[in-house]
């Protein structure tokens, strides 16, 4: 019975003949629709041709001071590098290999480097990156001071006064304010 049902369904051409008779009509282009007096409301007699002139009466950069000369003044030409002659970056080339061989050679590794060579040298680049970043390198003999009768140095009491009111920005956070702000003052003999 699902067959048959199926079956009737594919060879029933109704649906076929009434989009046939859809499309057909969409086949016939008619070129010229003939006007009806009363329809004269939305004819198109102001344009006759199809040249759009809406913009015509605004001239966009017409108005602009600038001269010739100062435009190219602006910034001197330069031939792009893709037609540049090939000698010139020959030699350029020859150049870069040369600086490439100077620091192969410089560079050159050594079998087994003295270990305090290298500590020396590592503490250097830490040096200088302290120095780039703005830092003082970091002495912690200077909060920690010297030997007993001794005395203290200058730079020991700075790290010390510095390592005291650090303190502030961890946990006990405003113990020391007042303090630090009565020995700026002079009240604490210090």
């Amino acid at each position: 019975s699902d067959k048959a049902t199926t079956k009737s369904l594919l060879n029933d051409k109704r649906l076929v003949q009434e989009q046939r008779e859809r499309y057909n009509q969409y086949s016939v282009i008619v070129e010229e629709v003939p006007v009806v007096s009363g329809d004269r409301l939305f004819s198109q007699e102001d344009y006759e041709d199809e040249y759009d002139d809406t913009y015509d009466g605004n001239q966009v950069g017409a108005n602009d001071a600038d001269s010739d000369d100062e435009l190219i003044s602006r910034r001197p030409f330069t031939i792009p590098q893709v037609l540049r002659p090939k000698e010139e970056e020959e030699q350029e080339e020859e150049e870069d290999e040369e600086e490439a061989m100077e620091d192969r050679e410089a560079t050159k590794d050594h079998f087994i480097q003295d270990p305090a060579v290298l500590r020396e040298r590592a503490e250097a680049r830490r040096m200088t990156f302290l120095a780039r970043k703005g830092q003082k390198p970091d002495n912690s003999v200077a909060a920690t001071g010297v030997a007993k009768g001794r005395g203290q140095s200058r730079e020991t009491v700075q790290e010390r006064r510095k390592k005291e009111a650090s303190k502030g920005t961890r946990a006990n956070h405003n113990r020391r304010a007042m303090a630090d702000r009565k020995r700026n003052k002079g009240m604490i003999p210090s």
